[in-house]
């Protein structure tokens, strides 16, 4: 028993004996220390992935920071210690890895909330490094753990512009595609009021295809490797507008009838065009190549008609329009007088022919005829005198049919008539050479030379010409200087045979059929002095043998009247 206190037992009571109970707490505050050191292990598996397209990144390297958390530490020893422990890892090709880290039970319990770190990197420098913090105790599955790490990228500008004038194109829908390894990205993006699209591209890109497109413009793809694209004019896009024809024509407002040689001004808003209505006589004008989405005006001046401006127009809705809409009318000036050309020959109008027209000795200007002929000259006065050379491609020109004509003389449409000739082109034509030419001239032959009256055999001037083998249906286009001044002579080789016609393309009757050698002068200067005896005479400087007295001979009638038939001259050699 304890304590000094002292007891008498008394027999007759009754006494309850309590046996006290041994505490072992201090048993339990002895083991504790020793139950917090206990250690687990917790596993936590990891998945690494590409954040933008949750694809895997191989072999990924993770660091993993963790607190370790002791009640008691040994190394050095103490109470409540703390380590910061790092733990390293390697995905696999999966992307996919795992740590398994130690904690004790101390840390269970008094640190529940306690973070574990990680770091991850990537190997092939494509993605940025990523830290994420999180729960410790909560990791249970690899759910838990996909880190998620960025594509490394740069910002990369584009420019668009207009390929013709080279300025900026705002609102142009720009695609672009990264190809990285067999991954492909694609953005897309809007140009700003700079004409710059701007794109994240991933550092490791390999090449990139970039697609352009606008409205009115055409589309433009360009692609290469990323270094392709390292400087900014490598990065400049340019479109080129869809461009079209802009058509229109120009008549008379009043007879409907077209208007050529109208100059006709397309104004767009920083510059303007002028083109001329086409001489094919229809009134017509063409701009090669214009914008589609280009505002304009025209404006159509002519000399014979009042100045017309026609209201603004946007290309791309101009030529949908049908003919008749595209069709400007101008009004005619007062005192306009109408003129026709026709073909000589057929009597059909002839279009596109210029006519240079003077009134009263003054150029008043260049007109051309429409479709039907026709042309307009304003202006005009009874008085006035007015003078017209017609002029076309394959015709003579004609300045003899209106050649200072009083204006009110001119009543009829016969008398506002001017036709032209047809020039009618050779065949099989082949140069002059010796014993293959014929001298045709305008003026007489002979050994001796007088200007303007007498020209030398075989030394062609202003008044003749040799002339080769060949079929002429024309003997304007055959021999044009002869023509010009009266044909009077021929001297043909010998071997070569002539054949002239009476009328154009080897019609009418055959006025002459001589194989040479032949000196033939026209018959209506037999009785001129100067060359009464050219048949019979000695010729000088070797044409005797040439052309000897029985090969020399007048025409049988005056050789003026072959100036428009048609000749074949034939070697026969």
């Amino acid at each position: 028993m304890k304590g000094n206190a002292k007891f008498n037992f008394d027999p007759h009571k009754t006494y309850t004996v309590k046996l006290k109970k041994n505490n072992w707490w201090w048993l339990l505050l002895l083991l504790l220390p020793l139950i917090l050191l206990i250690n687990f292990h917790k596993h936590i598996p990891y998945h690494v992935v590409d954040e933008q397209n949750n694809t895997d990144i191989a072999f990924a390297v993770v660091d993993a920071y963790h607190t370790d958390r002791q009640f008691i530490g040994f190394s050095p020893f103490g109470f409540f210690t703390h380590n910061q422990l790092m733990w390293q890892d390697t995905a696999d090709i999966n992307g996919k890895g795992s740590f398994d880290i130690r904690y004790s039970l101390f840390s269970k319990i008094f640190y529940t909330k306690k973070k574990i770190t990680f770091v991850i990197h990537s190997l092939t420098q494509c993605f940025d490094n990523d830290t994420i913090t999180t729960d410790f105790f909560k990791l249970s599955s690899i759910s838990d753990n996909i880190f998620k790490i960025k594509v490394k990228q740069e910002l990369v500008n584009f420019t668009i512009v207009d390929s013709m004038d080279n300025e900026l194109l705002p609102d142009a829908n720009v695609h672009l595609y990264v190809y990285s390894g067999k991954q492909t990205i694609t953005l897309t993006d809007t140009s700003d009021a700079r004409g710059i699209a701007s794109f994240y591209i991933p550092s490791c890109a390999d090449s990139i295809k970039i697609e352009t497109e606008k409205h009115g413009y055409k589309t433009v793809a360009k692609s290469g490797l990323r270094s392709n694209f390292a400087m900014s004019d490598d990065r400049k896009i340019a479109l080129p507008p869809i461009t079209t024809p802009l058509v229109f024509f120009v008549k008379n407002k009043y007879t409907k009838k077209p208007v050529p040689n109208a100059k006709a001004t397309v104004i767009f808003d920083n510059t303007s065009y002028t083109v001329t209505t086409n001489t094919d006589g229809i009134g017509k004008a063409v701009i090669d190549s214009v914008s589609i989405l280009s505002k304009f005006k025209i404006q159509v001046n002519h000399p014979a008609y009042h100045d017309t401006i026609t209201p603004e127009y946007v290309a791309e809705n101009f030529i949908k329009m049908n003919d008749e809409q595209r069709t400007i009318y101008i009004r005619p000036k007062p005192g306009s007088l109408t003129f026709k050309n026709i073909d000589k020959d057929t009597k059909e109008a002839l279009p596109g022919v210029l006519n240079e027209v003077f009134v009263n000795g003054k150029k008043v200007g260049d007109f051309i005829s429409n479709s039907d002929g026709e042309f307009d000259v304003p202006n005009l006065n009874p008085k006035d005198k007015i003078s017209i050379t017609s002029s076309k491609e394959g015709y003579f020109t004609n300045s003899t049919d209106i050649r200072n004509k009083r204006v009110s003389n001119l009543k009829t449409e016969k008398d506002r008539t001017i036709e032209l000739e047809p020039k009618l082109m050779p065949r099989n034509v082949k140069p002059p050479k010796d014993n293959c030419r014929a001298h045709f001239s305008g003026t007489l032959l002979a050994d001796f030379y007088i200007d303007n009256h007498i020209s030398y055999i075989y030394k062609p001037d202003k008044y003749g010409e040799y002339v080769g083998a060949g079929e002429y249906p024309s003997n304007k286009v055959a021999f044009p200087n002869a023509v010009a001044h009266t044909f009077d002579a021929i001297a043909v080789d010998a071997g070569t045979r002539v054949i002239i016609y009476s009328k154009p393309n080897f019609q009418g009757r055959v006025v002459l059929d001589v194989t040479g050698p032949a000196l033939i002068n026209n018959v209506k200067w037999k009785n001129d002095s100067r060359i009464s005896n050219i048949n019979t005479k000695k010729l000088k400087d070797g044409l005797q043998s040439e052309f000897p007295p029985s090969c020399r001979r007048w025409s049988n009638e005056d050789m003026n009247k072959w100036s428009n038939g048609s000749v074949k001259v034939i070697c026969t050699q």
